[in-house]
C-alpha cells in the first residue's frame, strides 16, 4: 500500500498514547479514562524517579563517609 492510498483511506490521524486507538490528529487521548491513566502513570514515574535520586544521593553520602571517617579518626 502506497503512502498516498494510505492517507486517502485513513486520513490524517494519530493514536491514543494509552490504548493505541486511532484519534483525530493533534489529540493525545481517545477518552477521559485514557487521559487519567496516562496522568497516573506519569505521577508514578515521577515518584519512582525521585526515590531513585534519593537512593543515589544516600549511597554517595555513605561512600563519602566511608572514605572520610578513617582520616577523622586518625587511622
Amino acid at each position: 500500500m502506497s503512502k498516498r492510498s494510505y492517507e486517502e483511506r485513513w486520513g490524517p490521524h494519530s493514536h491514543c498514547l494509552i490504548c493505541g486507538n486511532a484519534i483525530p490528529e493533534g489529540e493525545k487521548y481517545c477518552s477521559e479514562s485514557c487521559k487519567l491513566k496516562y496522568e497516573e502513570e506519569m505521577r508514578k514515574a515521577s515518584r519512582q524517579q525521585k526515590i531513585s535520586y534519593v537512593f543515589i544521593v544516600a549511597m554517595a553520602a555513605l561512600l563519602l563517609i566511608m572514605f572520610i571517617l578513617p582520616y577523622l579518626l586518625g587511622q
